[in-house]
């Protein structure tokens, strides 16, 4: 977590999703609140700060983190998962632990219920626990957690479960055999009453989509030349995710991993950039792959196009999250915590809730557009921009420059607006020629359609 975003959680201050505790807090009074947390909305607890949110820092930071890390998973029961992450401001240590919304609910710690009462956190009473559990009940049974009908254990990848097992126990996230392949599948939700669930065929499957077809990715890669229906790359991968990771990476790798290199005019040295983020990259992949609506009869499909790359995921954003909400500092909403846990035991998931920062600031330090995520009610769509894509100030006309100057100003602004604030005299075909121009290269976006159209930075958040 950046300063600025740990400056902003602080300035909210105590608040149903936000805890502050100080340095000398105990393990179980940490435990308490995560579990309040889970039975809840989830949310953030800040370590190493007074009551009222004044930071007083963590003089042990490290020995206190690996606390959190091995000791509070084995209080709080089912099984489910959070994040714990250092940070630091001003000379100071702090802990942020990030904890989604459990979808198991009720969360149990120290033999006792808690949930958030406001800024408290309180023993559920008779009543309290009666809700929980009737909204879990009235939720149904969540696509992952459905028996994969026909199934058993010869159609997972027993080596690949062996080796998360070695990695739970690693990090002291499980205490079992990791020969025991029985144990471990029970132990986190993936086998129940001797039967496999749904997330343990997406997880471990050695061929998936033999029984869910829509588990399966497609990467394309278009040439910049493209003729007919031919493709450099049209494949697609039907293993199980943990193994199709890997296997999606090295491919993409293949065709993105390289860089771009211009001349700059002013003193004729060459620039050398990353064509893309490979780790933002990886990251946009997992997400797709994690947080996806299995639910849907679509597959995933990345395509590589000659100056971008989009991976489009069946499904919309989990409800409760909106586009605008990616780039900001946000609360996890696992769609599929089963599957999500699996990958966070894998090394595969590092941070709770920080994917999508994490692909916009990899961008960022690789002096890459931004990405832009476009979501509907059938499809959620990322689209990283190559270091080709981003045209520069030279290739514009002065009125171009101009319109880019009064949309940083204001946002979502109309055509005949943007004219105004120009002070010339433009004609409506010059002033559209200009906007399609900006457009293409990618610079500014049009929002709706007909006489209520209007135009924003490509980057710019709407109102």
């Amino acid at each position: 977590m950046n300063k600025e975003e740990l400056k902003e959680l602080i300035e909210k201050g105590r608040t149903e999703q936000i805890e502050f505790k100080n340095s000398k807090s105990s393990i179980d009074d940490v435990a308490r609140t995560v579990c309040a947390f889970l039975n809840r909305k989830g949310g953030r607890i800040l370590i190493g700060f007074s009551d009222k949110g004044k930071p007083t820092g963590i003089l042990d930071v490290s020995s206190l983190y690996q606390q959190l890390e091995t000791e509070l998973h084995k209080m709080i029961s089912p099984s489910t998962f959070w994040s714990v992450e250092q940070a630091e401001d001003a000379g100071k240590d702090f802990i942020i632990v990030d904890v989604p919304e459990g979808m198991d609910k009720p969360y149990i710690v120290d033999g006792a219920i808690y949930i958030r009462a406001g800024i408290k956190d309180v023993p559920a009473t008779r009543d309290d626990i009666s809700t929980l559990i009737h909204k879990r009940s009235e939720a149904g049974v969540r696509w992952e957690r459905q028996v994969a009908i026909g199934t058993g254990l010869e159609d997972l990848e027993e080596n690949i479960i062996v080796e998360t097992a070695h990695l739970a126990v690693n990090s002291e996230r499980w205490k079992g055999n990791p020969k025991d392949i029985e144990s471990f599948l029970h132990s986190f939700g993936l086998l129940m009453s001797g039967s496999l669930t749904k997330a343990a065929l997406v997880l471990y499957g050695k061929n998936p989509t033999r029984f869910f077809p829509q588990a399966k990715v497609r990467l394309m890669v278009m040439p910049s030349g493209k003729t007919g229906g031919h493709y450099s790359m049209d494949k697609e991968f039907d293993g199980g995710l943990l193994r199709i990771t890997q296997e999606i990476q090295d491919s993409l790798a293949v065709y993105v991993g390289g860089t771009s290199s211009t001349f700059l005019a002013q003193n004729w040295q060459r620039s050398d950039r990353q064509s893309y983020s490979l780790p933002a990259l990886r990251e946009g992949v997992m997400n797709a792959l994690v947080h996806r609506d299995y639910e849907s009869n679509g597959s995933i499909l990345i395509s590589v196009l000659p100056d971008s790359i989009k991976i489009s995921n069946p499904g919309s954003l989990p409800e409760g999250l909106k586009v605008t909400d990616l780039k900001k500092n946000h609360l996890s909403f696992p769609r599929n915590p089963d599957i999500a846990h699996i990958c966070f035991l894998h090394r595969l998931i590092e941070k709770v809730g920080r994917g999508t920062q994490f692909i916009v600031e990899n961008c960022r330090n690789a002096q890459l557009k931004d990405p832009r995520w476009i979501s509907s009610s059938l499809e959620t769509s990322l689209i990283f921009f190559s270091s080709l894509n981003k045209a520069g100030a030279q290739d514009l006309n002065e009125r171009q420059k101009k319109i880019i100057e009064v949309l940083k100003s204001s946002k979502n602004m109309k055509a005949t607006e943007i004219v105004i604030l120009l002070g010339t005299d433009i004609t409506d075909r010059t002033i559209r020629n200009d906007l399609d121009s900006l457009i293409k290269q990618r610079l500014i976006v049009r929002n709706g359609r007909g006489p209520s159209t209007t135009y924003s930075l490509e980057n710019q958040e709407s109102k």
